[in-house]
């Protein structure tokens, strides 16, 4: 008969095959060093196996231990993926129906979610969540979330993704600027501004390209500070601090004491996409998004 081996046992093992310690180990699985070295102890007391050897600076993979570590990962992986499936099911069961949605989606989709929650509209049951795209990329896949809202790119092969509404970008500078007179600003302007923007931690991929550009004319990347929100970035150029980059549609924002200026630039543009898993992709969720989609992609072409 199979030895009976703990889950925690073998990340355990996993674990300290990366750190070669069991202080770090601990750390890493937020539990003590002397219960990661009984957890140990019990694997390989099961196992009747040696996987790790003592060495001066720390735990050296045996033999026997190198031939076993890609199986484990591999079991602690399906392990894992078994045990997301079964949250996934067991979530999307519940009620109600989870949206997520990013602070930088366009300002059309949250009347039309509103919309949706009228009576008679088969959608009264609606949850909205805030997050970062990239948070709201893992809800989903995960489980947690029905749909998502965020910004382009989103890209995993378990993802089913649509682009439904694009706009560019504005400035949003004191009322003082001296740029205030201008109707229009160029990110050439901007070269010698502290310009406020989203910390790449939000969505790398979109942080990249826009930075990209702006690098590309002239922008050092000093000049770039963080604005953990939208609405941060307008308070800190209300407070004469910087501009702010912003979506054209953030001037819905209204603030005392700053000025929205349309970017001329017209490479750089957020896009919002709309995101669910694949295999989801029927019944409700499908006819929920081909409402949203019949309802504002029409609007794309609004730039």
């Amino acid at each position: 008969m199979f030895p009976h081996v703990s889950t925690e046992a073998l990340v355990c093992a996993l674990v300290l095959s990366e750190e070669g310690n069991l202080v770090r180990t601990g750390v890493r699985l937020h539990t003590s060093r002397a219960n990661a070295s009984r957890k140990l102890k019990m694997l390989q007391k099961g196992w009747n196996v040696e996987l790790f050897h003592k060495t001066l600076n720390g735990f050296e993979l045996t033999e026997q231990g190198h031939a076993s570590m890609r199986d484990i990962r591999e079991a602690v992986k399906h392990i894992r993926r078994a045990f997301d499936h079964a949250v996934y099911v067991a979530v999307k069961n519940r009620r109600p129906f989870r949206i997520g949605h990013s602070l930088y989606m366009h300002e059309k989709i949250l009347p039309f979610l509103q919309q949706q929650q009228t009576p008679g509209s088969g959608f009264t049951r609606l949850c909205l969540k805030a997050d970062t795209t990239v948070h709201l990329k893992a809800r989903v896949l995960r489980g947690d979330l029905h749909i998502g809202f965020g910004v382009a790119p989103v890209v995993d092969k378990d993802l089913w993704v649509a682009t439904v509404l694009e706009e560019y970008f504005s400035m949003c500078i004191p009322a003082d600027h001296p740029f205030k007179d201008k109707l229009r600003l160029s990110a050439h302007d901007l070269v010698n501004e502290t310009i406020y923007w989203m910390p790449r931690t939000a969505h790398p991929a979109f942080y990249d390209q826009v930075v990209h550009y702006l690098h590309g004319v002239g922008i050092h990347s000093y000049n770039l500070q963080e604005a953990r929100a939208i609405i941060q970035g307008i308070d800190l150029a209300a407070h004469k601090l910087g501009i702010a980059l912003v979506p054209q549609s953030a001037s819905r924002f209204h603030r005392t004491g700053v000025l929205f200026k349309p970017l001329t630039d017209k490479l750089i543009k957020i896009e919002t996409v709309l995101f669910v898993r694949r295999d989801q992709m029927h019944g409700e969720v499908k006819e929920f998004v081909n409402s949203l989609l019949a309802a504002l992609q029409p609007a794309k072409v609004e730039l």
